[in-house]
């Protein structure tokens, strides 16, 4: 299995055993759907979950798994990731992109000029974002949009950027 991280366990929740996570993906209401098989990672082997349940909490999810009813079942799951089967993705049309694909690439402008690497991408209400790290160090977000995204090239393993003044 090729694994894709779709989230993170930052803590318990509760005494019933619901779990803090923070997602880190593309379609959140798709892959934390009650129902949905996820593969909890942990350091003495993978563990393979159902979803019981999911809501919305102070920008995180609180996922309460299947076969799970109280927060002595849950502790060990504490900074574990969370990933799903990348085989099991459905294919996208031409020139979409799921985040896993975004991150890592080398950020350049279309003169080819150094501008940083994809962090990560983030959800946000408006649009998706990237979060860039510049040679600098220093990171900024950058909107997801035609605007400014001019080309991905995953065999070049960079992402050409067309930003206005300001923005980084």
């Amino acid at each position: 299995m090729k694994k894709m991280i779709i989230g993170k366990i930052v803590n318990t929740f509760g005494i019933r055993g619901e779990l803090k996570v923070v997602p880190d993906t593309d379609f959140i209401e798709e892959r934390f759907a009650p129902g949905q098989t996820l593969t909890i990672c942990m350091p003495q082997g993978d563990q393979i979950v159902t979803i019981a349940s999911v809501k919305e909490h102070k920008g995180l999810l609180l996922v309460l798994l299947e076969g799970v009813t109280n927060i002595n079942q849950v502790e060990c799951y504490k900074g574990c990731e969370l990933a799903i089967d990348q085989e099991t993705l459905p294919p996208l049309e031409e020139g979409e992109y799921y985040f896993f694909q975004l991150k890592g690439l080398r950020a350049v402008d279309p003169q080819g000029h150094e501008l940083g690497t994809v962090v990560r991408m983030e959800a946000s209400a408006a649009q998706n974002l990237i979060r860039l790290k510049k040679p600098d160090g220093k990171e900024a977000l950058i909107p997801y949009i035609d605007v400014f995204v001019k080309q991905v090239d995953l065999q070049a393993q960079t992402i050409t950027l067309d930003l206005i003044e300001g923005l980084l």
